[in-house]
This record gives structure tokens, sequence and C-alpha cells, in this order.
């Protein structure tokens, strides 16, 4: 004798609409694809860079560490057109000798030290004329007859911030682009020609 009840339950799910048993066939299966991924997401490991705990307010340790996390933030900049698009387009110097030339973003400008948004880029040409990245360049505005000290910047005291009365405030160089004997922190480097090339 056959079981009535199991033969209409399931005549019952047959009368649906082809359509709406497709659907919910899908609803189903779209809730068993959430569940898993869920317990995927929550049981694996979370790696942040130090860039992702920069943003997160998470402090690096070291000055080193810092000076990484800009190096990389800096490398599309390496491509002087990127830096010009990106607001670095104002020239601020004559050529300075073992420098270059500084080109302010004056939407970075706003008197803090934020490691991530320097105020300047320096560059320096080659013998082909193409523009170098040499150095990320800190600027922090002040009353220059009544100056506070020297930003905090970076961690330790191996930043050399400098007192600037041309720019008007407290500065510091970065060598990012260009390895500087005298310490990446000094605001000369020698490795930069003395003049742009051709003079």
């Amino acid at each position: 004798m056959r079981d009535l009840r199991s033969t209409t339950d399931r005549s019952k799910f047959n009368l649906l609409p082809t359509p709406l048993r497709s659907f919910i066939g899908i609803c189903i299966l779209m809730i068993l694809l959430v569940s898993c991924s869920k317990d995927a997401i929550e049981s694996e490991p979370v790696n942040l860079t130090q860039d992702d705990s920069l943003r997160m307010g998470m402090p690096v340790d070291t000055w080193q560490e810092q000076v990484a996390v800009l190096d990389r933030r800096m490398r599309r900049f390496h491509n002087f057109q990127v830096a010009q698009a990106q607001g670095y387009n104002l020239l601020v110097s004559p050529y300075v000798p073992q420098m270059g030339y500084h080109y302010l973003n004056p939407n970075r400008v706003n008197g803090e030290f934020n490691l991530l948004e320097p105020e300047l880029l320096v560059y320096h040409p080659d013998e082909d004329g193409n523009m170098v990245l040499g150095a990320a360049e800190y600027l922090v505005p002040v009353d220059l007859n009544n100056p506070p000290p020297p930003p905090a910047g970076f961690i330790g005291e191996e930043d050399e911030w400098e007192l600037n009365p041309n720019a008007g405030g407290w500065t510091l160089h970065v060598w990012i682009g260009v390895d500087n004997p005298d310490g990446i922190f000094a605001p000369y480097n020698p490795a930069v020609p003395v003049s742009p090339p051709g003079n």
C-alpha cells in the first residue's frame, strides 16, 4: 500500500509554477552559499600591511618603518606627469644645488605633519631631461618671528627639521628617490648635481 501523504506533499510542490520553484531553489542555494562564505571569512586571519595599519591609526614602531611606508606611497610620483596631475605642480624654487626643483601641492599645506601627504616633491633633471624624484619634503608654516619647536615628525631623533625662512616654516627632506650619503633626512644630497645638466 502506498503512502498517500508523501505523494500528496510532493504533488503540492509540483503544483507550484516552474519559475517559482526555480526561485525557491535559488534562494535556498544562496542562503547556503552565504553561510559557508561567512564561516570562511571569519576563520581566515587578517594580515595588515603597514600602509593599512597607518590608515587605521595603528602606529608603526620605528622611523625606518615610517620611511618604508612613505616610500611605497610615493612610488607613483617617480612619474613626474603623475605628480603634476596629482597637484604637485606649483614650482616654488629655482634649481637648488644638491637638491633640485621644489614642487608644492598647495592642497597639502595644513600646518601639520602628515606622513602620507608631504607638501612638496623635489625633482632634478637627468642627462636626457627626464625629471627624477629625489625627495619628499614636509613643510609646516609657522610665525618666523616666534617659531614653535619643530614638529614631532618621524619617530625618534633622526629627522633634521630646518627653520627655513624662504619657505616660511619648518621643512624636512626625506630622500626616498635618490640615496643620500649624508643621511636620508639631510637637507642636501651630494648625489644630486650642483646644477642641472647642460649648465
